[in-house]
């Protein structure tokens, strides 16, 4: 019973981060499933909301670009495919997608629909399309990951490289904010990069295919890393894993791009924390940093979401649910904790709190603020919540 949700709203599924990259394509998805589905995003109001298939529409790029396969009892017995060629069908039809994305919910998933199968028959019909390991069991990092690989697969080809070029993976419309996108883009050309493509961020396929050109890739969101280490084994082009979130992250962030190097290693806190900070992988790291650059010691990373194992410092560690989170919350010496507010009720009352602006992450029942924390606003916002808005 770990993984039961009891207090805190349960993350966002994997089918919800194919579906958040597929929205800011003109690339196109079907689940195959009987539910529907309405967009899902963040805009500087809050997250947008879920649901029934009122929503965006099939119709333009940059909208609503996931619908369902319709699939009822009797498909247990006949298979899915039909109805998922059908759905594709009516795609082409209506909007002409540049590609296809196919993943299963857990219907499909538990009745074996051989999706792969079909992405072949709809590729073999004159439009790109591959199936993605998504079912609704796993977190939305995976389904975003999963996805944007599988674009990667679908769209790049050998490029000469261009030198002075920089993609952006892993800005999901789950958890970076079209304002926040711009303003890592503006302080990339202050150091001399241009911006190629942006993977989770609105572009279409036909400027994404141009990413194997860059010189090198910036990892922004966990979310980024499946397909950064695919075009690093494929067509050579290194990457950089940070969000670049506070003046210090900044700096080393900059370095790194310039030397196509990895972000050096720090110490860990395996025992002890003071501090837990509980989110998305590369945004609560950069957080940290900040942290711990205004005299923060023994400040631990806490994920509900696919994390990369090679990015965790001794001490941090990937959550299976609820109770993993409060057992840490129970450790003594813990003086702060800065997390969704959702999960502040398993908090000792005692517990200093602070709530984190872009959760991205739980479920998308309240409005979050959405704030642009690029480069020195995450130290003002943050100075700010040291000392003002600390919730006991």
């Amino acid at each position: 019973m770990k993984r039961l949700w009891k207090v805190v709203p349960p993350c966002l599924s994997d089918v919800q981060g194919v579906q958040a990259v597929l929205n800011a394509t003109d690339g196109f998805g079907i689940v195959d499933d009987p539910s529907h589905y309405k967009p899902i995003g963040m805009s500087r109001g809050g997250h947008g909301g879920r649901g029934g298939r009122g929503g965006g529409g099939r119709g333009g790029a940059m909208g609503q670009r996931i619908t369902d396969s319709a699939i009822r009892e009797a498909d247990v017995i006949t298979g899915t495919s039909k109805k998922v060629l059908a759905a594709f069908d009516d795609l082409r039809a209506e909007s002409n997608p540049a590609f296809v994305l196919l993943c299963h919910a857990p219907s499909s998933a538990m009745i074996g629909s051989d999706l792969a199968a079909d992405a072949d028959e709809i590729a073999a019909r004159g439009t790109p399309a591959a199936y993605v390991e998504a079912d609704g069991s796993r977190d939305w990092v995976c389904g975003a990951g999963a996805a944007m690989a599988a674009m990667g697969r679908l769209l790049l080809r050998p490029a000469e490289t261009i030198p002075g070029t920089v993609n952006l993976l892993g800005c999901t419309q789950i958890d970076w904010t079209a304002e926040a996108v711009a303003s890592v883009e503006a302080w990339l050309e202050s150091l001399g990069w241009r911006v190629l493509t942006r993977w989770g961020a609105p572009d279409r396929a036909e400027n994404l295919a141009l990413a194997a050109a860059a010189e090198v890739n910036l990892v922004v969101g966990a979310a980024g890393l499946p397909l950064a280490k695919y075009m690093e084994s494929e067509f050579g082009v290194p990457y950089v894993a940070g969000a670049p979130l506070g003046e210090t992250r900044c700096a080393a962030l900059a370095a790194a791009l310039r030397a196509h190097d990895k972000l050096p290693a720090a110490a860990g806190t395996e025992v002890g924390a003071r501090v837990l900070v509980l989110g998305e992988q590369l945004f609560a790291d950069a957080l940290r940093e900040a942290l711990e650059a205004r005299g923060g010691a023994a400040v631990r990373v806490l994920s509900f979401y696919e994390t990369d194992r090679a990015l965790l410092r001794p001490g941090d560690a990937k959550l299976a649910g609820e109770d993993e989170l409060r057992a840490q919350l129970a450790a003594p010496g813990l003086e702060l904790l800065l997390a969704d507010p959702d999960c502040f009720p398993l908090a000792p009352a005692s517990l200093r709190r602070i709530a984190l602006p872009n959760p991205g992450s739980m479920s998308v029942v309240e409005n979050f603020p959405a704030l642009d924390l690029v480069g020195g606003r995450l130290d003002r916002w943050l100075d700010e919540a040291l000392k003002e808005g600390i919730e006991k």
